[in-house]
């Protein structure tokens, strides 16, 4: 698996939260999805799923867009990607495959993970059919 490490500046993700079992994730991305249409919002080229906790299996989870993109969302929630080093993994195989990476990139040798959200993002640039998705873990 090809990583990379990547500093960011802080940002505001703002979409839709659910809490609940995995399952029901597709159908958070289909009202974000919708939403982003209906409010006539800036095209973004990212989009991000970011969990917020895990416990017994239950997800606190939000997909979004960064701030600037998500004008005229209504009922919408926001979360603050503090800055800091991240590690970065290209998710290959599907989206069934976003744990493997987030659990290979947890356990890489040497790397001293840091206290933040971890979270997938979809690049999705304007043009291109499909998208491409990666899982970026805090680290120190």
């Amino acid at each position: 698996m090809n990583t990379r490490i990547e500093k960011v500046e802080s940002f505001i993700v703002k979409g839709f939260e659910m809490k609940g079992d995995v399952s029901q994730i597709p159908a958070l991305w289909d009202k974000l999805n919708g939403a982003l249409c209906e409010s006539g919002a800036s095209k973004s080229e990212e989009s991000y799923g970011i969990t917020l906790a895990m416990e017994n299996g239950n997800f606190h989870y939000i997909a979004g867009v960064r701030k600037e993109f998500a004008e005229g969302m209504v009922d919408s929630k926001e979360v603050v990607v503090p800055s800091g080093n991240f590690i970065v993994a290209k998710v290959d195989g599907g989206l069934d495959q976003i744990p493997a990476v987030f659990g290979a990139l947890m356990q890489m040798p040497g790397i001293n993970l840091r206290h933040s959200y971890g979270f997938e993002k979809y690049l999705h640039p304007e043009g291109s059919e499909g998208y491409e998705t990666e899982v970026w873990v805090a680290i120190e």
